[in-house]
């Protein structure tokens, strides 16, 4: 009888785990509770907190070994649950400096994740400068996006412009089980 007792309990169990949900992992930490938690974990981590609003946090420090990176955390807007992570790394003011970070962090992700769908591309054609090409940047006209798929949800990788004439890599991490439940829930709305 206890065998039998012992048995079912432990059936039990491995049937609990299996249906906990994975969460894609930002720095070691799963992507998932409440902006104030998931953010003090970070701040554990020695990232300075900035503020937040609007269901967005705001932290500074040191991410894939380049300082002065900007982490943004969102949640949901309808539940105090963390969804997104974006990383933006210090602003580059010209082609070869934005490229250099974004063909770099792409070939270290690359080796971490394997190969991501990648585009890039200028809206009409390739100018013929670095110049010009950094400028197409900045007005919008250049478009290069890596997305790696990973075991519990999405890395994107792509480059935009920060201000007049700057731009900076952006690196954003998307939890799988947050977005299905997300999409689930407006399906059921449909």
């Amino acid at each position: 009888m206890k065998h039998l007792l012992f048995t079912v309990l432990f059936l039990v169990l491995v049937s609990v785990s299996y249906a906990q949900t994975n969460h894609m992992k930002f720095k070691g930490i799963p992507m998932e509770g409440t902006l104030n938690s998931f953010v003090q974990k970070l701040k554990d981590k020695g990232f300075t907190y900035i503020g937040a609003q609007d269901g967005l946090a705001i932290l500074k420090g040191e991410f894939a070994a380049t300082k002065g990176c900007a982490i943004g955390v969102a949640r949901f807007e309808d539940r105090d649950q963390v969804n997104l992570v974006t990383v933006i790394f210090p602003e580059k003011d010209s082609w070869t400096g934005i490229t250099q970070s974004y063909f770099g962090l792409k070939e270290m992700l690359t080796e971490k994740y394997g190969e991501p769908e990648s585009i890039e591309t200028f809206s009409d054609r390739e100018p013929s400068s670095d110049f010009f090409k950094f400028h197409a940047l900045l007005d919008d006209e250049c478009h290069y996006i890596s997305e790696f798929s990973v075991e519990y949800g999405k890395i994107q990788l792509t480059m935009a412009k920060q201000n007049y004439d700057s731009a900076a890599i952006i690196l954003r991490y998307i939890d799988k089980a947050n977005a299905d439940e997300t999409r689930k829930k407006v399906m059921d709305d449909l």
